[in-house]
């Protein structure tokens, strides 16, 4: 096999099952971030995120004015509402002039909209308005981290509300704190100091990029209905401020070597720039969910690839391996747990956990307690063999066994004999035989 004809391999199928702990630190690092970048970049077929990104412009169109009204009221009461023009032009930075322009119509709506003169339909439909955006980002969010359900209508009234609220004050003070920085007389004189000034010149260029990775690390640790660990959301914010730093520049580049789209497109052109560096922003902050989700589960996309092809070693392991740790707490004396908690024991998605679950209490080996809630086994242990729990992991009954294909049925005497000796090996192994292994020696 030459080298050209290995990469392949290696893509698909070596760089997944390479023991990290088996090599040195470097390596180590150099294959966990191969594989995030790789799985992400596969995820653009899997999970459509584009189609994703493309929907929450639409979304955004409709509800960006209503959202910046409601910013700029909460942001009023706080005495920072001057922040959202500049918070909104660096936001639009890359489009250059056209983003100064469309800045500046953006503000004048959102001074045009006086919300009191709205009356009470008018105050709920810019409040909806607003809340389906925060909705759609969630929606996208939950998709990612394979979330079933989202939050409930009280749920969502109340973190909404904290995003609204915390949000925007702290965008804007970081963006108001940094302006009045740069103007400070102290600051202005240490920057004639050298290397003082150097530093201080450095530092200022990467607190946009704090700002920016601090804003995306509050979005992927809250706006997902699940538990996003402090570490995944960090990983996803880091990438998206370093994808967003870097999509600026080359967008800015793109229009400055655009100038042939405004003789087309006249005054469209505007628009059509606008809408572009939408769809890029809102991809960017899905690309870094992508990271944060593979980074926080990360045998995530191979676990799922596999239980996609319907594998039986893998949905037996995984079976086993689910039951093992509800044993485990079992003997222990320990309560039954959520499905969320049980994914974080077993490093899986929550979706791929609950689908198993599923099918294990289709089977009656697990049930779903009211007092505490969550899930646990309907029978002690030692009453529930690893023969049936094997015998679970298949989908439908074995009806199949009984219509002979050829004459004499001697594959079905094949496999009857296979059957009766995996029943004989595994006689007396039991859950609690698995957690315990003297169990089994004893009996």
């Amino acid at each position: 096999m030459t080298k050209l004809s290995r990469i392949p391999q290696f893509f698909k199928a070596d760089l997944w099952t390479i023991d990290p702990a088996s090599v040195p630190t470097l390596q180590r690092i150099g294959i966990h971030a191969l594989r995030l970048v790789i799985a992400v970049a596969l995820e653009f077929r899997h999970r459509l995120l584009d189609a994703r990104a493309a929907g929450l412009v639409y979304t955004t169109l409709l509800s960006l004015v209503p959202f910046l009204a409601v910013m700029f009221s909460v942001l009023k009461a706080f005495g920072v509402h001057q922040q959202i023009e500049p918070v909104l032009a660096q936001a639009l930075e890359p489009l250059g002039t056209n983003g100064e322009e469309i800045t500046g119509k953006i503000i004048g709506f959102v001074d045009n909209l006086k919300i009191g003169v709205l009356g009470i339909v008018g105050v709920a439909g810019l409040f909806y308005t607003t809340y389906s955006l925060i909705d759609k980002i969630e929606e996208a969010l939950n998709a990612i981290w394979l979330v079933r359900e989202g939050r409930s209508w009280g749920r969502k009234f109340t973190d909404y509300l904290s995003v609204v609220l915390v949000g925007p004050l702290l965008v804007a003070t970081a963006f108001g704190l940094l302006a009045s920085i740069h103007s400070h007389t102290l600051v202005q004189r240490v920057l004639e100091i050298q290397p003082f000034g150097y530093l201080v010149v450095w530092a200022s260029q990467l607190l946009p990029v704090a700002i920016l990775t601090t804003l995306f690390t509050f979005l992927y640790k809250f706006i997902p209905h699940t538990q996003v660990r402090i570490d995944s959301a960090l990983v996803g914010g880091i990438t998206a401020a370093l994808l967003w730093g870097l999509a600026g520049d080359l967008f800015a580049t793109f229009v400055t070597r655009s100038a042939n789209y405004s003789a087309i497109y006249s005054g469209f052109a505007v628009m059509i720039l606008f809408l572009l560096w939408l769809y890029v922003g809102w991809l960017i902050l899905l690309i870094g969910a992508q990271f944060s989700f593979f980074h926080q589960y990360p045998t995530a996309y191979l676990s799922r690839l596999l239980w996609q092809q319907g594998t039986p070693s893998f949905r037996e392991r995984l079976a086993l391996s689910l039951l093992v740790v509800l044993t485990r707490r079992y003997v222990k004396g320990d309560g039954p747990l959520r499905v969320d908690e049980l994914a974080v024991e077993l490093h899986l998605p929550v979706s791929l956990v609950e689908e198993q679950v599923e099918h294990l209490e289709e089977a009656g080996l697990l049930g779903l307690m009211a007092k505490p809630e969550g899930i646990s086994l309907t029978k002690p242990p030692e009453l529930i063999t690893v023969k049936e729990v094997l015998d679970s992991s298949y989908r439908g009954p074995a009806t199949d066994r009984i219509v002979p294909l050829l004459a004499g049925d001697q594959i079905g005497e094949l496999l009857r004999r296979r059957d009766a000796a995996v029943q004989q090996a595994l006689t007396g192994q039991t859950l609690r035989s698995l957690v315990e292994p003297s169990t089994s020696r004893d009996s």
